[in-house]
């Protein structure tokens, strides 16, 4: 019997390899589906992205507002916290006025309204978002 080493929210997605690294990003863009919704003001429904990155950019997903769609990079993902905080976080902006407001704040990216509420959702569900994923992701 193959045995499967346990997920945990700290394991290395490099250690993981991409398969199972893109079935927990779908999960968890499945969750924010779901729990977080989808922006009624879209005349699309948003298009979920798990792709790998061939830049050399340190970023792990990003939203483009003109096609609504949500991109999270698995590769540039350090850990399975890091790849569900991103998918959180791009989910949150789909959510969000971005081509309307976003922009009406020039400066410190940090201090941007609209990455302070993606900052702060990712760190309110992402231990829930685990909590429900993580047997499925651990089943046998």
């Amino acid at each position: 019997m193959d045995k499967r080493k346990k997920i945990y929210l700290n394991t290395p997605t490099a250690s993981l390899g991409r398969a199972p690294t893109v079935r927990i990003a779908r999960m968890a863009i499945a969750w924010c589906r779901k729990h977080i919704g989808e922006n009624p003001r879209k005349r699309t429904i948003p298009i979920a992205c798990i792709t790998k990155s061939y830049s050399d950019d340190t970023i792990c997903g990003e939203y483009d507002c003109y096609t609504n769609e949500v991109y999270v990079y698995w590769n540039k993902c350090d850990n399975v916290r890091e790849l569900i905080s991103t998918c959180i976080h791009e989910w949150t902006h789909q959510m969000q006025p971005i081509r309307s407001k976003y922009f009406s704040y020039p400066g410190i990216y940090s201090r941007n309204p609209f990455e302070r509420q993606a900052r702060y959702a990712e760190m309110k569900w992402t231990p829930v978002l685990w909590k429900e994923i993580k047997g499925k992701v651990n089943k046998n």
